[in-house]
């Protein structure tokens, strides 16, 4: 009886939540303070009500409306609530008048945005948040240049309480435009493109060498137009495509390793982009469209080293493709579920030629995806299957956007103790005033930094760091944060705490750590790419069009290369000696000086003419 009365509760409350995220975002906006707390206040009560305390048993929807989840929901309701009435005047307060009604329900909040984000997202983020917040208190007794004055609790709560900490930009960025995205994700999952995406793959792919892997590479590519997660692309396309491969006679570790390299592509992936282009939009003051433009050649880089990876792969250990009983034709795939497809084509079309706001692109949509399964009786979707999704899409939103009021409480202890300066000027000190040296500095923070959290977390822990020193050092703003993202994103498949390198191999039966290491070899190219848009911004499609197209050529070359040195096979097999050459390739296309870009197009198309040869010499020799 009483988890029927939960999951009423629950059904009730996430009807209401997307409702009131749809209505504000598209037909009557409402004040910050209003709209921002209000989401809070409906996350908390999700994730409370559907994440249980206990960790082992976190799955969602299986909490108990117990006397601890009482308690936390009647106090989120009681501070958040406080918040909404008095954010303004907490703000005219300063610090110098604060109530104590205001430090009270203050900490209220900050310890429920704290177990909310243990339960959704693991403790990792909370520990380092509490960190953060005894650096605020008691930063008078570190010595040296990281130390500070330290903060009162008056001030403390002035920060966190308000929009510089907990409703500061990243829950903003939550409650719009993931919230949007997530609710749209949610449709379009219902209407069984998840699935259409999946047969889209194999028809393309299917009959390849390496074929299994490659239909990851697809799949994973358009899930991440959907879905912004690399741990829910591995385990939506994981789940069907290691088995297959391992059934194929894959090797288990190779098998989870291709899906989770490419699961992490489909974070970099535009439009979604793990809700990261969202933010970097919001952080950089330039429009949504901006960003998805920058995003598409390194992203299109990534995926294609992860295929010629693959092929390579295949082609050494000799794996054929699908049977072509099992697989789908395209042009039936096509006649069957091109409607399916139109969502998406919607939201291309608003985004870049009629150049919509994100969101009213995200609802229209929306939109199209019910029209979509109205006029398919085998899909169409009936009252009960919205309401479903109305509630999946606030499940979906909960987490994250509990995960990013959490950040707030780093952020706004970052910005009030000035640390974000003082990790600048000692990467500065340590770089001796070198970009290079900078950006590997700044590598390191960012996978270090994004070890067990999601990307958007990530992102928005090292951008508020990173970002003001490299931006300094001269490196344009959109490559600043597009090099910190792409690392962020790359924790996920960097081991020693690789999410996406975890999932796969557990649905594999296989290492995790053994899983991440060659995941991460088939993604090195991630490794290359940020260096190279921000020596050479013209990846990023900020340039004149030769510039572009010279920058597309040296790309595909530097992929080539890249997996070649790396997989041990090109044409042929290659020893040690053409693995080096490949790698000193690699390293001249890597460099994006005019000169040096030449000297390894020249070197690698010898390379490539050489190993021609041979195998077509090989192949006389066997004739005769």
């Amino acid at each position: 009886m009483k988890g029927k009365i939960l999951n009423n509760a629950i059904y009730g409350i996430g009807i209401v939540m997307t409702l009131f995220h749809l209505v504000v975002l598209n037909f009557y906006p409402i004040s910050a303070d209003k709209f921002r707390t209000i989401h809070l206040l409906f996350v908390l009560m999700i994730v409370f009500m559907t994440y249980p305390a206990i960790q082992k048993n976190r799955a969602g929807n299986k909490g108990s409306l117990g006397i601890n989840n009482a308690v936390l929901i009647t106090l989120s309701v009681v501070s958040v609530l406080y918040a909404s009435a008095e954010l303004e005047n907490i703000l005219e307060r300063g610090g110098i008048w604060t109530t104590h009604a205001d430090i009270l329900m203050g900490m209220l909040t900050i310890l429920c945005v704290l177990e909310g984000t243990r339960r959704s997202n693991g403790i990792a983020l909370p520990i380092i948040a509490l960190v953060f917040v005894a650096y605020g208190f008691f930063g008078q007794h570190i010595p040296g240049m990281l130390g500070h004055t330290g903060y009162s609790l008056k001030r403390m709560i002035t920060t966190l309480y308000t929009y510089d900490g907990i409703f500061g930009t990243a829950l903003d960025t939550a409650a719009t435009f993931v919230a949007m995205f997530i609710i749209f994700a949610a449709f379009l999952e219902k209407t069984g493109a998840g699935e259409a995406f999946l047969d889209l793959a194999k028809a393309v792919a299917g009959s390849k060498r390496g074929s299994p892997a490659k239909v990851a590479v697809i799949a994973c590519a358009l899930f991440g137009t959907i879905s912004g997660s690399a741990v829910a692309c591995v385990a939506a396309t994981g789940s069907i495509i290691i088995p297959l491969m391992i059934k194929m006679e894959y090797d288990k570790t190779f098998s989870a390793a291709a899906v989770s390299a490419a699961a992490i592509g489909g974070q970099i992936m535009p439009p979604v982009m793990a809700a990261g282009a969202f933010l970097m939009a919001e952080f950089l003051g330039v429009p949504y469209i901006e960003v998805i433009r920058a995003a598409i050649i390194p992203a299109l880089m990534y995926f294609f080293t992860i295929w010629i990876s693959i092929d390579c792969v295949a082609a050494k250990v000799g794996l054929s493709g699908l049977k072509k009983e099992e697989l789908p034709r395209l042009w039936a795939v096509l006649k069957k579920d091109w409607s399916l497809f139109l969502p998406l084509v919607l939201l291309i079309v608003l985004l870049v030629v009629f150049k919509y706001s994100a969101i009213k692109c995200a609802f229209y949509s929306m939109i199209a995806s019910i029209v979509v399964c109205l006029t398919d009786k085998d899909r169409r979707m009936s009252f009960k299957v919205i309401c479903d999704t109305l509630v999946a899409s606030a499940k979906g939103i909960a987490p994250t956007a509990c995960a990013c009021a959490c950040a707030g409480i780093v952020i706004g202890c970052i910005n009030l103790t000035g640390l974000g300066l003082k990790i600048s000027s000692i990467i500065i000190g340590f770089s001796g005033g070198r970009v290079i040296f900078a950006l590997l500095l700044s590598m390191a923070t960012a996978v270090i930094f994004g070890m067990g959290l999601p990307t958007t977390v990530s992102y928005l822990l090292c951008v508020s760091v990173l970002s003001p020193v490299l931006i300094n050092m001269g490196i344009a703003p959109m490559a600043a944060h597009m090099f910190i993202f792409y690392f962020a994103c790359l924790s996920g498949i960097t081991p020693p705490v690789a999410l996406a390198a975890y999932t796969a191999a557990g649905i594999a039966g296989t290492s995790p750590i053994k899983t991440a290491s060659q995941g991460s070899m088939l993604a090195i190219v991630a490794f290359f790419v940020p260096y190279m848009f921000v020596f050479n911004t013209a990846f990023l499609l900020d340039g004149t069009l030769p510039e572009i197209i010279w920058a597309v050529i040296i790309g595909i070359a530097t992929c080539y290369a890249i997996a070649a040195g790396v997989q041990g096979f090109m044409v042929i097999r290659l020893g040690v000696v053409w693995r080096i050459l490949f790698g000193g390739c690699t390293v001249l296309l890597f460099v994006q000086n005019r000169v040096m870009d030449i000297a390894g197009l020249i070197m690698f198309a010898l390379l490539i003419l050489v190993l021609n040869l041979k195998k077509r010499n090989s192949r006389i020799e066997v004739l005769e």
